[in-house]
Order: structure tokens, then C-alpha cells, then sequence
């Protein structure tokens, strides 16, 4: 009970959610005593029933994306059964009409589903998706400009391999040897012809 209170705490100092003003209920089943709620950016599944586990229980929840586990009160570690895999992963589907919250699955506009045992707890978390950077193809690929290659400047552009800053009409690169990666621009000076 000690190693999960820590669990616990941990999980607060990551995501906050005892003091989030988001709490929400989303299911209350009396017959199959579970009951799901949102608090902060977890959803929490409880599962009171002595003896039935709920394989494919669909819950309810704010945010589309991916879910995971974040705390599973029947691991190992916790002296439980290990029913739940950690490394799952919970793709959430859209429900109802957008924007017509009486449509949707429990109040809630998207949905997941998971693995209830009995007599259970399980907290999940949205997975944030970091979007893949596309292979050698640098900054410009992103519309961003790689600070190590070029730096802007109202009087010119510095070159990153030397360090010196051009004008007019000049191309300023990664130092002028073209097997080197970076962007080519042109920096034109106002006291030049723009012609």
C-alpha cells in the first residue's frame, strides 16, 4: 500500500491532477460497478465488481489521440495480478455529432477501450505525439531556420562556418562549400538596385 501511495504521489507531481478544476464523471454502472472519471488530463477506471473483468469496456474521454497506462493499481509491483499490459496502446474513436455534446458516448466526444479487471484501478494518460522529422532534409523542411547554419540580422547574414556577414545581393550558406547542408537565401541590402 506504501509503494502505491508513492506511485501515486509521483503521478500527481507529473500531471497535477488533485488540484486540476477538471474533474469529471463520465460513467456510473451500478450493475457493472465501474465507474470512470476525468481528472485534470488522466481518465481513472474503477472496477468494484468481486469477481467480473470487462474485456474491450469502452470509456469515455475529453481528448482525442493516444492512451496509455499511467498507473495500474494490479501490477506486480503493487502486489496485484499483472492483468493489465503497460505497454499498450489506446486509440481513441470520435463519437456522436461534433458539437452536439447529448450525441456522444457518455458525454464525452471521443472514446477508447480497455482491459477492466476486477477490483481494479487504472489511471490513463494522453500521449502527446511529437511529429517525425523527416530525414536529411534539415530546417528548411520545417520552415524553421537551424540556428547553427545561418543567423539573421538587420544589418546582414552571418555566415555559420566563418562567421562573417553578407550583403547586397550575396548568397550566404553554410559557408559557400555547397556539400555542406543548409539554407541558401538571398539578403538584399536596401542601399543596393533591387533591378
Amino acid at each position: 500500500m506504501n509503494a502505491f501511495d508513492q506511485a501515486m504521489n509521483a503521478l500527481d507531481d507529473k500531471f497535477s491532477f488533485l488540484s486540476s478544476s477538471k474533474q469529471i464523471v463520465s460513467d456510473m454502472n451500478e450493475e457493472k460497478k465501474i465507474i470512470v472519471f476525468e481528472r485534470g488530463d488522466l481518465v481513472f477506471v474503477f472496477n468494484f465488481h468481486p469477481s467480473k473483468t470487462y474485456d474491450g469496456y469502452k470509456v469515455g474521454c475529453d481528448l482525442p489521440g493516444k492512451y496509455k497506462v499511467a498507473l495500474d493499481s494490479d501490477a506486480l509491483m503493487f502486489g496485484g495480478h499483472g492483468r493489465v499490459a503497460h505497454d499498450n496502446d489506446h486509440f481513441t474513436s470520435p463519437e456522436g455529432v461534433p458539437g452536439v455534446p447529448e450525441t456522444n458516448f457518455n458525454n464525452r466526444p471521443n472514446s477508447f477501450k480497455i482491459l477492466s479487471p476486477s477490483r481494479t484501478c487504472v489511471a490513463y494518460y494522453r500521449v502527446e505525439e511529437k511529429a517525425e522529422k523527416p530525414k536529411d532534409e534539415g530546417a528548411a523542411s520545417w520552415g524553421k531556420t537551424a540556428l547553427g547554419y545561418i543567423d539573421v540580422e538587420a544589418t546582414g547574414v552571418k555566415d555559420a562556418a566563418d562567421g562573417e556577414a553578407t550583403s547586397g545581393s550575396e548568397k550566404a550558406s553554410t559557408g559557400g562549400d555547397s556539400s555542406k547542408k543548409g539554407i541558401n537565401f538571398v539578403f538584399l541590402s536596401p542601399d543596393k538596385d533591387n533591378k
